[in-house]
C-alpha cells in the first residue's frame, strides 16, 4: 500500500460490514486511524476488533445518537478529517404497496442519516477534509418496486451537490454511485430467492457484480490527496449499468 492516508483520521458510517467495512479496512491499510460505526453494536465490535480500529454504536436516524457521537469525537480526537457516510437500508416496495413506515425507515436512515450525520460532523472537520456519500444508481434512474429507496437515495445526490458548494472553501464533497455489489445483504436475497444471482448479474452489462473492495478503491481516490480538485462529483460505479 502507498500510505497514502497517512496521518489522517476517517469516520466510516455502516462499517461494520459489506462496502463499508472494506472502505475500512482499505483506509486502515493506507495508514488512517479509523472510526466505524454501526447501529448493530455487537457486529460493530466484531468488526472492530478485526480492523483493530476504534468503534461507535451510532443510530444515523437518530440526532441524539448522532450528537452523542459528535462528542465523543470532539473528547477523543479534537477534529478529524475524513467522513464517509455509508449507514444505508432497504425495503422494496412499489408505489402501491410500500407503508408509511417502510417510506419514513428508508428516507430516515438513508437520506436524514446522511444530512444529520455532515450536519453535526462538518463543523468538527479539518479544513481540507472531504466527506463521502454512498448513495446508488438508484439514485440515479429507477427501478421498478423500490420507490422510497429511488427517492431516499436521489436525495442523497443532490444532497451531496449542495454541500459540495455550501462547504467548497473547507471541504471537499463527493458521491458514489455503486451498481450492484456482491455484499452480505445481496448474498441473503440470493440465498433466500429474493433474486437470482444470474440476474443480479447481468443487471450491469459488463456481467458480473462489483465487490466491495473495487468501491473502496474509488472511495480511496475520493477521499485522498489524489482528488484535491473534484468536489460536488457523483460518480458511478456500476459495470456500466447507467451507461445502458
Amino acid at each position: 500500500m502507498s500510505r497514502l492516508l497517512e496521518g489522517k483520521i476517517a469516520v466510516v458510517t455502516g462499517g461494520s460490514k459489506g462496502i463499508g467495512y472494506s472502505i475500512a479496512k482499505r483506509f486502515v491499510n493506507e495508514g488512517a486511524k479509523v472510526v466505524i460505526s454501526s447501529s448493530n453494536a455487537q457486529e460493530l465490535e466484531v468488526s472492530a476488533q478485526t480492523l483493530n480500529c476504534d468503534h461507535f454504536a451510532l443510530d444515523v436516524s437518530d440526532s441524539t445518537s448522532v450528537k452523542s457521537m459528535q462528542k465523543w469525537l470532539v473528547d477523543k480526537f479534537g477534529t478529524f478529517d475524513i467522513l464517509v457516510n455509508c449507514a444505508g437500508a432497504v425495503r422494496f416496495g412499489n408505489i402501491l404497496d410500500a407503508t408509511e413506515e417502510d417510506w419514513d425507515f428508508q428516507i430516515s436512515v438513508n437520506l436524514t442519516g446522511t444530512f444529520l450525520t455532515c450536519n453535526k460532523f462538518a463543523p468538527i472537520m479539518n479544513n481540507g477534509g472531504a466527506i463521502l456519500n454512498i448513495s446508488s444508481t438508484l439514485g440515479l434512474r429507477a427501478m421498478e418496486g423500490a420507490v422510497a429507496y429511488c427517492a431516499a437515495k436521489g436525495g442523497v445526490v443532490n444532497l451531496t451537490k449542495a454541500m459540495a458548494l455550501d462547504l467548497i472553501d473547507r471541504i471537499r464533497v463527493n458521491c458514489l454511485c455503486p451498481g450492484v455489489v456482491e455484499t452480505p445483504m445481496v448474498k441473503h436475497r440470493i440465498e433466500t430467492g429474493q433474486a437470482t444471482r444470474e440476474y443480479l448479474e447481468n443487471v450491469q452489462p459488463m456481467g458480473r457484480m462489483g465487490t466491495p473492495e473495487e468501491v473502496a478503491s474509488m472511495a480511496l481516490h475520493l477521499c485522498g490527496p489524489e482528488s484535491g480538485w473534484t468536489t460536488g462529483s457523483i460518480i458511478s460505479i456500476d459495470g456500466g449499468q447507467t451507461a445502458a
